[in-house]
């Protein structure tokens, strides 16, 4: 069910025409037309005074509560129809591959002799997907398809070998936990990696962004193909990069931020 969808019925369970919700809200009658229609959700203070009238909460009245398609016991599916920043959660495996999908949903596959548990919290602009390992071994692999049309931001959090990105245009992709490498094809944006005292190999086929670095106590690599122009940016405490072909005009950045690491880039 949508927001505009609850929030008619709940009107309506309350005996409450359109005009007097828009009096008790203190808007404009079309206000509450234009939000029950579809055609506009309200801000974050009249979503507040519209939780409190109702009793409910502000994630409640704008999850969008959609069935999750099991396909069998390891296969996930999830329809959705808009722009979302996606908030994934993964417990340990062995491997992520992250990858576009064309159709409008997510769709996660699970190869693993270990049990899983997955989550969905579709919330009005966030989805919110937790992935738990119950035998806690790092043994699976997981195929993660994203809807290319409907790819935004992505915060990823998880303990895993490999993450391995394919054909994604994404404004940002933020990883927190701990890493040994990251494979990048055919893909554009940020990526962040928040590996703290952890090291990894980061490796892409082009570098079309920005890649920040952000660890303590580590030694990371990165491999690029030969001739590739960026600009590294230097942050933190006693931080150093090594093999840095430096060109301060390119548009790609490679940033080291955290303390006490190193970063050596080979060009291949």
């Amino acid at each position: 069910m949508l927001f505009n969808e609850k929030l008619k019925m709940l009107r309506k369970e309350n005996n409450l025409t359109q005009e007097e919700l828009a009096d008790k809200l203190n808007v404009s009658r079309q206000a509450i037309t234009k939000w029950e229609s579809g055609e506009g959700i309200p801000d974050i203070e009249n979503l507040k005074q519209i939780s409190i009238l109702f009793g409910t909460t502000i994630d409640d009245l704008i999850k969008e509560e959609k069935e999750v398609s099991i396909l069998d016991s390891n296969v996930y599916e999830l329809e959705i129809d808009h722009n979302k920043h996606f908030d994934i959660n993964i417990d340990k495996i062995n491997e992520l591959n992250i990858k576009k999908i064309d159709e409008e949903k997510v769709k996660i596959e699970i190869i693993s002799d270990s049990e899983f548990k997955v989550k969905f919290d579709d919330l009005y602009n966030r989805l919110d997907i937790n992935i738990k390992n119950k035998n806690k071994d790092f043994d699976a692999i997981i195929n993660l398809y994203l809807p290319e049309k409907y790819i935004n931001e992505i915060e990823l959090a998880s303990k895993m070998k490999t993450l391995n990105i394919s054909d994604l245009d994404v404004k940002t992709l933020e990883y927190d936990g701990t890493l040994k490498y990251l494979n990048v094809n055919n893909s554009k944006g940020e990526f962040v990696l928040n590996t703290t005292k952890c090291d990894v190999e980061a490796t892409f086929d082009k570098l079309d962004g920005i890649l920040e670095v952000n660890t303590i106590n580590s030694i990371s690599r990165v491999t690029l193909p030969k001739d590739t122009k960026y600009n590294t940016k230097l942050k933190g405490i006693k931080n150093e990069f090594i093999d840095a072909n430096n060109n301060e005009d390119a548009s790609n950045i490679i940033e080291l931020n955290g303390a006490n690491s190193k970063l050596i880039i080979i060009e291949k």
